[in-house]
């Protein structure tokens, strides 16, 4: 008597994991891949958790090797997957938000329907889920800086609490030897300031230490007062200068380079 065969308990899923993270690879390699195709497997494989028959503990760590091996961005793999969930808590098809366009998308994902423990984020009295909806159905007649200031409103980003660049110019010695470990440094003691939706530790941005270290510079009266301690300062840019020892100097011809304070 032949032995009945033992089912696989989620045999499909395998299969579907399967055929998904093989579809994934074939676009991110492909240059005209579409965007929103890549989206909607992102989202599937973060969803139904199909990385973990892949051997990677969360969907970040299975993105960021996405990113590696094939020199594709990380960040847009994060956002697309986040556009997708947004849509999903919308209840809007992709033919109903695809029109949009991926610009103002990305925009309006940076708004989040849920808690941590799934609870319905609220503004204002209404779910946040509805607000998604009801912009992301409008956002096609209005431009990408309306549809973000209306982002921003329920971020509380206005007025004076709005987001604004600062663009710098610094050498390459100067922000390897000093500004790079003084952002290091004020990251170390601002310390975590929560957890992503996987858990792990957000550090304050490069801004948020920026604005700390002007702070810290501008209330310590050494710097802050008429007749400041001159000692004080000597000793501030003997330090300062120190720092810089170990770099090699820069040629006065080379240009520096521009990095993004914030």
């Amino acid at each position: 008597m032949a032995n009945n065969p033992v089912a696989i308990v989620g045999e499909a899923d395998v299969t579907r994991a399967t055929f998904v993270r093989r579809k994934i690879t074939n676009l991110v390699k492909a240059a005209n891949a579409s965007d929103f195709d890549l989206a909607e497997l992102f989202h599937e494989s973060k969803k139904q958790q199909y990385y973990a028959q892949w051997g990677f503990e969360t969907f970040s760590t299975y993105g960021k090797q996405v990113a590696k091996d094939y020199n594709f961005k990380w960040t847009k793999i994060y956002y697309l997957t986040r556009i997708m969930e947004n849509m999903e808590a919308a209840k809007l098809t992709r033919s109903e938000f695809e029109p949009v366009g991926k610009a103002k998308l990305r925009a309006i994902s940076r708004l989040k329907p849920f808690n941590a423990d799934g609870s319905a984020v609220l503004f204002n009295g209404e779910q946040v889920a509805t607000i998604i909806r009801n912009l992301t159905l409008k956002a096609g007649q209005m431009s990408p800086e309306e549809v973000q200031y209306e982002v921003d409103k329920v971020l509380g980003l206005t007025e004076d609490e709005s987001m604004s660049w600062l663009n710098i110019k610094v050498k390459k010695m100067a922000k390897d030897n000093t500004i790079m470990p003084a952002l290091a440094l004020a990251k170390k003691h601002i310390g975590s300031i929560g957890q992503d939706e996987e858990g792990h530790a957000i550090d304050a941005s490069d801004g948020r230490c920026l604005e700390l270290i002007c702070a810290n510079f501008l209330a310590d009266p050494n710097y802050n007062s008429e007749t400041p301690d001159q000692k004080a300062l000597q000793a501030a840019d003997d330090a300062a200068e120190q720092a810089l020892d170990a770099a090699e100097p820069v040629a006065e011809e080379e240009q520096p380079e521009t990095i993004d304070a914030f």
